[in-house]
């Protein structure tokens, strides 16, 4: 093995052994530095409430945040991603539910009014929190709304703040995010971090 190969693997092996020593410490840190919280303030209200698309563990937690924010009157709509795609079987309807389905279904159940929720189409990209905050903007710009809440797993809020708060920097709407507790491993939060300077650097 090459003197670099071999000084490659020693580090490799040294980074993990400190990781598994330090497990929790490293990923509060990590998760106190992901984090970015712009609640609403007391009394105020807003247009609408935008719910970040993910896989269905997460989007229950973030769901719930957002009935919570509807029920309070906070906000009287509530967007979500649309996605394509099916999802668990539904005895009745004797078929499999569409992702979209199951969303308006799980809303629904914590008390949102299916009238009250919409689906709004993002074109899909490598950069699937970029093209969100993209899509979002051109809507928002075009529906004339002056606020906007934006809903996600804690650990994922900061890049979501940075995407959004840019693209809708030379505008008038009023941004404000909330969090939903979703746990993460250490590697899905040395992920989003990688995530975050990929997007800090080249992208915004």
């Amino acid at each position: 093995m090459a003197p670099f190969a071999r000084l490659l693997s020693c580090l490799i092996v040294l980074v993990v052994v400190f990781l598994l020593m330090f497990e929790e410490s490293v990923r509060t840190r990590l998760l106190v530095h992901l984090c970015e919280v712009h609640p609403a303030p007391s009394a105020a209200s807003a247009d609408v409430i935008y719910v970040l698309g993910g896989g269905q563990s997460s989007l229950e937690k973030r769901f719930s945040i957002a009935a919570s924010l509807y029920k309070d009157q906070i906000a009287r709509r509530v967007l979500i991603l649309s996605r394509p795609g099916i999802t668990e079987y539904s005895t009745v309807l004797g078929r499999n539910l569409t992702n979209d389905e199951w969303a308006y279904g799980k809303l629904s159940d914590l008390g949102i009014h299916r009238s009250d929720i919409e689906t709004v189409p993002v074109e899909k990209s490598f950069f699937g929190t970029l093209s969100e905050a993209a899509a979002l903007s051109s809507l928002v710009k075009n529906r004339g709304y002056k606020t906007l809440i934006l809903v996600t797993s804690d650990y994922h809020t900061k890049r979501v703040w940075k995407s959004f708060s840019t693209l809708m920097e030379h505008t008038d709407v009023t941004l404000y995010i909330y969090t939903a507790a979703d746990p993460a491993t250490i590697l899905n939060l040395t992920g989003e971090l990688a995530k975050l300077m990929v997007y800090r650097i080249f992208l915004l």
